[in-house]
């Protein structure tokens, strides 16, 4: 697949693409946050919440194939982001997901954003390999966080960061 990709904010038009992408990673059994969306209305809510920064990688057609989702913290935390993404299965180790991040990451400096940061399932060796290509640093885990139903064993949650 040698499609052009391209990085862009998450539109008011973008919305129903961004449920279905959701939907998407429901139906393949994705074990991450945009799993928890369950009706558009969810969709629309980040939208228009002043904390929660929203990105898509879009393809040549135009259709949505990974989306990136900050959500800055409030107060004496509003200089950091949490961040979660996700790319479309067709799509995933073609880069998209990293370049995803540091074009979000860049909007979100100019926005004041000083660090990133985020948590990865140990299992996931994929995610691991995006994020610290592009810069993250693993500073701890939440042993044993979750018992994993489909491995039959506890897995941790690995806690990364970058500062901007």
């Amino acid at each position: 697949m040698s499609e052009h990709i391209s990085y862009r904010v998450i539109q008011s038009d973008d919305l129903e693409a961004v449920f279905s992408f959701c939907e998407a990673l429901k139906v393949e059994n994705a074990r991450m946050s945009f799993t928890d969306v369950n009706q558009l209305q969810d969709i629309f809510d980040w939208y228009e919440a002043t904390a929660v920064y929203l990105y898509g990688a879009f393809n040549e057609a135009g259709e949505l194939v990974g989306l990136l989702k900050g959500t800055r913290g409030v107060a004496n935390k509003a200089h950091s982001v949490y961040l979660a993404a996700a790319v479309s299965q067709p799509y995933r180790k073609l880069s998209i997901a990293s370049g995803l991040t540091l074009y979000a990451l860049d909007c979100m400096k100019q926005e004041g954003i000083k660090i990133a940061r985020t948590y990865i399932y140990s299992w996931n060796k994929a995610s691991i390999a995006t994020i610290e290509k592009v810069g993250f640093i693993q500073s701890g885990k939440v042993y044993m966080h979750e018992y994993d139903e489909v491995t039959q064993t506890y897995i941790d949650d690995l806690i990364y960061y970058k500062v901007l």
